[in-house]
Parts: C-alpha cells; structure tokens; sequence
C-alpha cells in the first residue's frame, strides 16, 4: 500500500482483479459494497456478490458470514427484498 491511496481504494482495486467464485469472495464484495454505498461501484460491487452466492452451496460458517455481509449490503443501498430481517 502506498501513501498516495487510502486502504478503501486499494481494496476496490484488489478486488477488480479477482476472480470471484469462493463464500470469501462474496464477503468481501458485500462489505465493499456497503462501505462504498455512495459510490456507482458499489452496485456492480453488489450485484457480483449476489451472482456468486447463487452458485454456491451454503452450509458454513463462512457462508453463514458472506450472507449475513450480503443482506447488509443490501439494506445498506436499499436493495433488501420488502420483509427481509433487519428492515425497518
């Protein structure tokens, strides 16, 4: 990491060039994507979260984890289904 970017923009950069497919990665792209809520990346962000968990079998704590990060994600840009726990 240099000084000339904060740790949020190294991630964001990080994680363009990652191949997503593993419950980590569905994580990761949730909590950017809430973190980074006010930006356009944070949809796209989202959105590949979202595609990923639907390729994957739930069943473990880690996944347990990435959906939970997912479902605030969500809430966060204001994309969580009517009804959906934590909703106000």
């Amino acid at each position: 990491m240099t000084d000339e970017f904060s740790p949020l923009e190294v991630a964001l950069t990080t994680a363009r060039s990652l191949k997503p497919g593993t419950w980590e990665s569905v994580e990761t792209m949730a909590m950017l994507a809430a973190e980074l809520r006010r930006l356009p990346e944070s949809r796209h962000l989202l959105d590949a979260a979202r595609a990923t968990a639907q390729h994957l079998k739930p069943g473990t704590w880690q996944s347990v984890r990435a959906l939970t990060w997912l479902g605030r994600a969500e809430r966060e840009l204001g994309q969580a289904p009517p009804g959906s726990p934590g909703q106000s």
